[in-house]
Order: C-alpha cells, then structure tokens, then sequence
C-alpha cells in the first residue's frame, strides 16, 4: 500500500473524519430504554459501511434491537471479522460538562481537543476511527487490502442475547476469516496499549419470583396491610438466591457445577511468562488501583489478598457468580409506588464468568435443575447471554503483526493472555475456529460520566488522526502477515 499517501490523506479530511465520528455520537442508542435511538443508529451504521463500498448491508432484526451484517469483498487472500457494538450506556445529564448527546469539540489538558459524548470512548470513537482508516485506504488505494464480514450489533449492553444467533446465520461466511477483530480504545494515560488475546465466558440471566407462579403471593402488587395473609416473592427470590453461594456470595454451590467451578487449568508456560511481566510492569503498586476494583478505600478486603501474584490471577482466571442488580416493588421516589407494598414479583439480574471447560448451555442447565431440585421451579430464568470462554495463542501471525506494529510506532504493550470480561467477542473464535485479537490500538479517551474520546494527543496518548494511521498499518500488516503464503 501506498502508507505516506493514505496518511496524507487522513491529514487531509480529519475534519470530515471528526465530523464522521460526531455523526455517530449524536445519534442516541441506548439499549436498555425502549425509545433509545438504537434502530436509527443501526440505519446509521449501514449507511457507514454502504459509504466504503460494501456489496451486501442487512438489517438484521435482534431480540431487542437491530444488528447489522455487511461485505466488502476486496477478492483479496485475507479475510477479516470485524465485531462492532453501536449501544451505549444510559446518559443522564448529570455531572456532565456537555450535553451527552453533543458531540462536542472541548479543550481538556493536557489534550488540546477532545470529543464529548455518550458512546465517544466506548466504544463509537475508537470503532469509526477504523471506518476512518478504511475508507481513506479505499480512497488512495481503490480497495482494501483485505475481505472484511462486519457484524455489528445493537445490545452488547444488555449482554448480547442475539449475537450468536447472527453469527450462527452467517457462519459459513464467517469461517473463511482468518482473524476476529475487535477495535476498542485500548491506549492509556500513560500511552501503553493493551493487547486482549482472549476473554472469560459468561453467563448473563435473570431469576424472578412472581406470587402468581408460585400460589402464594400477590398476583399483583398491593398494600403491605395485606402482608400477614400473603406470601412474599422477594423473600421467595432472596431464599432461591442464598442456596447458589457461600453466605458470603462467595463461591458455588450449584448442584454439578461447584467442582467444575474451582478447577483451574495449569497454566501453560507461555501465558505464565505473559503473568510474569504483566507483574512486573506493576510491580511496587497496589492491584487495587491497577485492576479495577476502584482504589484500597472502595475495595478495603480483597479475597486472596492484594499482594503478588495472585489478586492478577484470581481476576484473570477465578470464576465469579455476582448477582448485578435486584429489583421489587417500592425502589424509591419517583418509581410510581409508595414503599408500603407487598411486590408481586422480584428480579435479580446475575452474571457468571468462568475459565473452565462447560459450556454455557450446561451452566444454564445445571443451574435451572438446582433450583428445581430445591422446590424453587416457581422461578422464572431469562437468559440474556450465553458464551463460552476462548484464548488466542501469544506467537499466532497476528498478535506478531500486531505487537510488531505498536514497535514501528514506539508504543508499549501490555499483553494480557485472558481478560476477566465476557461477552460478544468470543462468539466468532468459538463457532468458527477464527482467533481474535482485542483491543491492540492506539488512541485514548474515557470516562463513564463526561466520556470522550482524544482528538489530538499529548504525545503519549494518540490523537484521532494518529489511531486512523495506525490502523493503515496493521491493516496492511495484517494482509501481508496472515496471507496463505505467509502462512506456509
């Protein structure tokens, strides 16, 4: 590829870049409200991939929201996936110094322009950066140096519960990739980009209580005047509860999965040496203020400690059972009720990751039939996401092609051989046989209140113009580096 004329290029049209980026920023897409703009940036999002050229664009209808499949097919040796979330998070417009749905263009030191808004970081910006770089190689060059499947999807924020079906759809296709990719914002304040060659699995569900599945409460809410003559379905959901954990929430207890739950796979000594120099790399500091835990006065007690090693490896690999959220009746003012109810259902919404060889199904399964072994069939169980953990080696060509294209540009990396997260991004690795690289790419930002993403950098942290360059020179490493005849 012609690299110093694409970068021109992208010097050229930053503006227009930006204005991309704030496009896609202003459009709200909040997933958990019904009204959150999701299907309207949907159609933004195909309107993005029709713009570079793509061949085929699809709407594809979720569970709750719309995803989106796209080709472009450069008839190139190297295919790629590129994984895309387009939700977001709620926007409340407290503690924020713009409106979140902005967009705007605001000094903040040491940076001398960043972009505000909901989605700017996470994970819009970083994502229409790579569009970004795309269309400038399209637009210098005439194609891409690689095929690209996109499969973008609407509900990662509510724990992707149609992810797997879209790709389950379009898996013959997918199966051609030689690599998942992933972009996030993954460069820190003190510029090292970190490098994610695998995620945990995981587990989303939610387990409600209703008086009327189980005969003895309410089958709708009323007065708490009524409670002698009537069953409780919190209680009912907080007894349920009590039977999955230790009385600590530590620990399982899961009928058929509790001896699976605490085995932990040797660690082979190539993901030990990644351990060894991530330990080194915070060697002297508090795991506390590195993993995130939010600081010693947030996290006072840790389980295992907070020194050495081992804090490192229980969050990497120790699998966890959180319940995430409860909800019943009277939740405080402004929720429509006055606390004096007996609810006629209660809600908890759990999360489960894990680093073990079950699959999420028998999870699902193991955990349905403990609750009915215990008399606690009365209680419903939604799964919202279901995915299985996956790794991707540290010497596959292309980790190298990555981590040899952060050195070109003197960056540091940080390579983690699992990160404690789960979701989405294992979906292609595991149905197809495609490794995945997340993450592994310059440029900064942050924040879940007042989010933004960097457009012009410190000299540490890169700028928009920089990430988009950046990614012309993995993109066009890639195809070199993962090309059949590289591969031998």
């Amino acid at each position: 590829m012609s690299r110093d004329a694409i970068h021109r290029h992208i010097d050229a049209h930053l503006e227009e870049h930006i204005e991309h980026v704030q496009r896609w920023v202003r459009q709200p897409s909040v997933s958990w409200n019904d009204d959150g703009g999701v299907r309207e940036c949907a159609a933004l999002v195909a309107e993005s991939y029709r713009a570079l050229g793509c061949t085929e664009v699809e709407i594809l209808e979720g569970r709750f929201h719309p995803g989106v499949w796209a080709v472009y097919d450069a008839g190139a040796p190297v295919t790629l996936h590129s994984y895309c979330m387009f939700d977001t998070r709620p926007a409340s417009p407290t503690g924020w110094s713009e409106d979140p749905w902005s967009a705007a263009l605001v000094a903040r030191p040491p940076y001398p322009r960043v972009l505000v808004g909901r989605g700017a970081f996470s994970a819009k910006g970083p994502y229409v950066a790579f569009l970004n770089a795309l269309a400038s190689i399209i637009a210098v060059e005439g194609r891409l140096p690689v095929n690209v499947l996109f499969l973008a999807e609407g509900e990662e924020i509510m724990g992707s519960p149609t992810y797997r079906a879209f790709v389950e759809r379009h898996r013959d296709r997918l199966r051609t990739a030689q690599l998942s990719h992933c972009v996030t914002g993954a460069q820190n304040a003190r510029g090292t980009v970190s490098v994610g060659l695998g995620l945990k699995g995981m587990v989303v569900l939610e387990l409600t209580a209703t008086g009327k599945a189980w005969g003895h409460g309410p089958a709708s809410t009323v007065h708490s005047s009524a409670a002698p003559l009537l069953g409780s379905p919190p209680f009912r959901l907080a007894q349920a509860l009590a039977t999955l954990t230790e009385p600590d929430g530590s620990g399982c207890r899961v009928d058929g999965l509790a001896e699976a739950w605490f085995y932990r796979k040797p660690l082979p000594p190539e993901e030990q040496r990644l351990l060894d120099a991530l330990a080194r790399q915070y060697a002297g500091r508090d795991w506390r203020e590195v993993l995130p835990l939010g600081g010693p006065a947030n996290a006072p007690i840790v389980r295992g400690g907070v020194d050495g090693q081992a804090p490192l490896i229980n969050f990497l690999y120790g699998p966890s059972l959180n319940v995430a959220g409860l909800r019943a009746g009277f939740l405080g003012p402004g929720t429509g009720t006055i606390p004096f109810v007996v609810p006629s259902a209660a809600t908890a919404m759990l999360d489960l990751r894990w680093v073990v060889e079950l699959s999420p199904e028998e999870i699902v399964t193991r955990i349905r039939r403990h609750l009915d072994v215990r008399g606690f069939n009365d209680i419903e169980l939604t799964v919202y996401s279901a995915f299985g953990h996956a790794q991707t080696p540290p010497d596959h060509p292309a980790v190298r092609a990555v981590l040899d294209t952060l050195a070109a540009w003197r960056v540091d990396a940080e390579l983690w051989p699992i990160q404690a997260a789960g979701g989405p991004w294992t979906a292609v690795p595991n149905a197809c046989g495609v490794p995945m690289v997340r993450g592994g790419a310059i440029g900064g930002g942050g924040g879940t209140v007042d989010e933004y993403l960097v457009i012009d950098g410190d000299g540490r942290v890169a700028g928009l113009g920089d990430a988009e360059k950046f990614h012309v020179d993995l993109l066009d490493r890639l195809a070199r580096d993962l090309a059949p005849s590289a591969r031998g």
